[in-house]
């Protein structure tokens, strides 16, 4: 593919040369122009000058930056509800051309996902459309109307990574409070604006 274009792997997994470019890599502190050797889906090795094994695709990354994908901890996905503004199809699209492989959904959607039922639609969407990985956070509150707190453990159980209340923030300090304090039982964050 050209700069800028996708070309995800195919279903089936093949080997990959990735060479010329600049490996910047955090969780092992590199930073230097190199290849990656990439079989089986797995990076096998990061050096310089490897043999290309056989009908392994070839990327030229000469000018361009390598590093593992990038993760997205607030993202309106908008599924289900508004999906005139974003689908999750759509979203993870544009996270994916960004080079994200991970996105944190916020919970403001239609219905908001302030229940298990809701929470389950998201992650049922984002199984069949998603082409990067979706983390979906809870609402705080119910209904986003910062009355009555969500059951978090619940949520938790069933996958929420944590809950925010996004663009309507508790305003109560005392049922921010014990948002928190839930939050922490469960081990799960709370975003908040």
């Amino acid at each position: 593919a050209g700069r800028g274009e996708i070309d995800p792997l195919p279903n089936e997994i093949r080997d990959l040369l990735i060479f010329g470019g600049r490996v910047i890599d955090p969780g092992s502190e590199r930073d230097e122009v190199c290849d990656l050797l990439i079989r089986d889906g797995r990076i096998e090795d990061v050096g310089k000058g490897f043999a290309v094994p056989d009908g392994a695709e070839q990327v030229d990354a000469t000018g361009l930056v390598v590093a593992p994908g990038f993760v997205d901890p607030h993202c309106h996905l908008r599924e289900p509800g508004y999906e005139y503004k974003e689908t999750i199809a759509t979203g993870t699209a544009a996270a994916a051309a960004g080079g994200f492989t991970t996105v944190c959904a916020m919970a403001n959607t239609n219905p908001p996902v302030d229940s298990k039922t809701a929470l389950e639609t998201v992650q049922e969407i984002s199984a069949e459309t998603a082409i990067v990985n979706v983390c979906p956070l809870a609402s705080i509150t119910m209904g986003l109307r910062g009355e009555q707190l969500v059951q978090m453990g619940e949520l938790s159980q069933a996958g929420a990574i944590g809950f925010s209340d996004d663009g309507v923030p508790v305003s109560s300090s005392r049922l921010m409070r014990h948002a928190l304090q839930y939050a922490l039982m469960f081990d799960r964050p709370i975003c908040n604006h």
